[in-house]
C-alpha cells in the first residue's frame, strides 16, 4: 500500500458518502433536522393559534371541539413534519435496518414530547397524558407513512 493511497485515509468514494462513519454520528443529522422541523412549525403553529385565531380571548378554545381542530390537529401535523423530515434526512446503510430507521426518525419527537412531559410536572392529569399520547403516536405514524410512500 502506497503512502498517497486516498482509500486509506479515508478520502475515497466511501467517506463521501458517509457509510464509514460510527452508525451513531449517522442518527445526528436526522435528529437535528427532526427537532429543527418540529420546533419550527410548533413556533408557526403557536403564533397563528395563540396571536391570530384566539388573541387576547382564551374562552374560544373552551370548546372541546375547537381545541382538537385548532391544537391537537395542528400539533400532530407538526409532529408529522418533523418524523418525516428526520426520516427523509437518514441516508446511508443505516437505513436499510428498519429498527436504526424508526430509531432515527421517532427519536426527535419522543425527545421533545418528554419534554413537554416533564416541563408540565404536577399539572400532568391523566387525561392530558393521553391526548399527549395519542396526538404523538398519530404524528408519528402520519409522518413515517409519509416518508414509506415516498420512498416505495
Amino acid at each position: 500500500m502506497s503512502r498517497y493511497d486516498v482509500h486509506h485515509r479515508g478520502y475515497g468514494p466511501a467517506s463521501a458518502t458517509g457509510d464509514d462513519r460510527p452508525r451513531f454520528l449517522n442518527l445526528m443529522l436526522p435528529w437535528a433536522g427532526g427537532i429543527v422541523v418540529t420546533l419550527v412549525t410548533e413556533v408557526a403553529l403557536a403564533v397563528l393559534v395563540w396571536d391570530v385565531i384566539t388573541g387576547d380571548d382564551v374562552s374560544t378554545m373552551d370548546s372541546p371541539v375547537r381545541t382538537v381542530l385548532l391544537l391537537h390537529l395542528p400539533t400532530a401535523a407538526c409532529v408529522a413534519l418533523g418524523v418525516w423530515a428526520a426520516a427523509a434526512l437518514h441516508q446511508g446503510a443505516s437505513r436499510e435496518s428498519r429498527v436504526r430507521h424508526w430509531f432515527a426518525a421517532f427519536t426527535p419527537a419522543v425527545a421533545l414530547q418528554l419534554l413537554v412531559f416533564l416541563s408540565q410536572g404536577a399539572d400532568l392529569t391523566v387525561l392530558t397524558f393521553l391526548v399527549q399520547m395519542v396526538v404523538l403516536v398519530v404524528g408519528c405514524a402520519v409522518g413515517f407513512l409519509v416518508d414509506r410512500l415516498r420512498n416505495g
